[in-house]
């Protein structure tokens, strides 16, 4: 059966990959005939805020959703919290031309969390033909934030019962960078 929408993407920073962002992806996959998610902030790592490699955040992504997904890691335009809209066509553009490099149809549809800063990244004119999937955090109420906390803390049965069973194997690796990243002075600290 055809799905309502021809290409789709969702965008994060997977700085910890949960059940929540699980939950994003799948409702993404179930409308979109194709969908692209952008790991963002892919150049950073080993920061308290984004403590794994943009491979690392690939590989889990991958281990969880298989060729079911495409990806594509989106470094910032200028810095992590750069909400203008020229992050926003910066954001579109690649999307945009991921899907013209591959021949797909054009960009129909956004789906994101209800975060407030997402909606000021776009003029109106850059989003009137796109969709937009809007999933309420209060669906299953869980930060990244907290899960890098559970890693620091030691707290894995709270990690655990946040992350996908098929990535708790990384566990002690996730940590492990987690706490290195944790002891890291960062610019302006």
């Amino acid at each position: 059966m055809a799905r309502p929408f021809q290409f789709g993407f969702v965008l994060g920073r997977f700085q910890q990959l949960h059940i929540g962002h699980e939950q994003i992806i799948e409702m993404g996959i179930g409308v979109c005939e194709r969908l692209l998610v952008l790991v963002g902030s892919a150049q950073l790592q080993g920061t308290r805020r984004n403590p794994f490699p943009a491979q690392l955040r690939v590989e889990m992504l991958t281990e969880l959703f298989g060729d079911r997904i495409h990806i594509l890691p989106l470094p910032d335009y200028t810095n992590e919290d750069d909400h203008s809209h020229a992050w926003g066509r910066y954001l579109l553009d690649a999307v945009r031309s991921y899907g013209r490099e591959r021949g797909w149809p054009p960009l129909d549809l956004m789906i994101t969390g209800n975060d407030e800063e997402r909606g000021r990244w776009f003029p109106p004119e850059e989003e009137a033909d796109l969709g937009k999937l809007i999933v309420p955090r209060s669906r299953i109420p869980i930060h990244a934030t907290d899960l890098r906390q559970a890693l620091l803390a030691g707290d894995r049965a709270f990690w655990e019962s946040y992350v996908n069973p098929k990535l708790h194997a990384r566990y002690e690796q996730l940590r492990s960078l987690t706490l290195a990243a944790a002891e890291t002075k960062e610019p302006g600290n």
